[in-house]
């Protein structure tokens, strides 16, 4: 049985200390999904910091039967950690920045248990568009498990302009392009490689509602990759929606 009081210390403690860590050890690493989400919210608590949303990750069918889960792997995002579109970060930040274009939304109320892909539309205040800046406390990448008792690698999100009229679901499907001082990252034409967004955020309801959890009005939930997850170790960071506009960032190197 996994100790998860010393596996989220040690995550804890990399986590606020801004330090890099081997992979926790066999006695202490999660062998279920749901022991990597009680580490990680063991580990959460033990950081001290305050939860301003949700991150969805693995959001696409293919990618979640690779690592054999039955839904999407959600993490905290963490307040004083959402910045607005031009954020500024520098290399003493982050570890491994690991840029995503995303769609985010920000709840208006808070949906029941219960909640289908179609009913939470009338909780949802705003959808924009996003770039999450993921980051690992690991010196090397590690399995699903691990990486999701590491909080998820959580790390900073970057939300962007609103997108308007999105109950026509016109923004889903369209070619994302990421890139770092002009060169690209990733692109992304298919709109089949797209993250089920309301189905990832019905997915998150009854996923929190099985924990005794609920989202809340202002949280920030941002839903999956729309292109290949790149690392970038420092420059101007850009998430291009075709026909929708552009996020950025600057992670500066010192």
């Amino acid at each position: 049985m996994t100790n998860i009081t010393e596996a989220s210390r040690i995550l804890a403690t990399a986590f606020t200390a801004h330090q890099l860590i081997d992979p926790l050890p066999a006695d202490l690493a999660p062998d279920s999904f749901d022991a990597a989400y009680d580490i990680q919210n063991e580990t959460l608590k033990q950081t001290g910091a305050k939860q301003a949303g949700w991150k969805i990750a693995v959001a696409t069918r293919a990618a979640q039967e690779k690592i054999g889960s039955d839904g999407p792997l959600i993490g905290p995002l963490l307040d004083g950690r959402i910045l607005g579109d031009g954020a500024h970060l520098t290399t003493n930040d982050l570890h491994f920045p690991n840029i995503e274009a995303e769609i985010a939304v920000v709840m208006a109320s808070s949906p029941a248990a219960g909640t289908t892909p179609d009913s939470i539309l009338d909780h949802i205040k705003s959808v924009h568009l996003a770039i999450e800046i993921a980051d690992r406390r690991f010196h090397e990448k590690q399995n699903p498990m691990q990486t999701l008792a590491d909080l998820n690698s959580t790390g900073y999100f970057v939300l962007g302009a609103e997108i308007e009229n999105w109950r026509d679901m016109n923004f889903i499907g369209g070619t994302v392009t990421t890139k770092s001082n002009g060169e690209i990252l990733a692109t992304n034409s298919d709109p089949a490689a797209w993250p089920e967004i309301f189905n990832g955020l019905a997915y998150l309801v009854n996923f929190l509602a099985k924990r005794d959890k609920l989202l809340k009005p202002g949280d920030v939930i941002t839903t999956g990759a729309c292109a290949t997850p790149t690392i970038s170790p420092h420059g101007k960071i850009e998430a291009i929606f075709d026909g929708l506009g552009t996020v950025t960032a600057e992670i500066a190197k010192v």
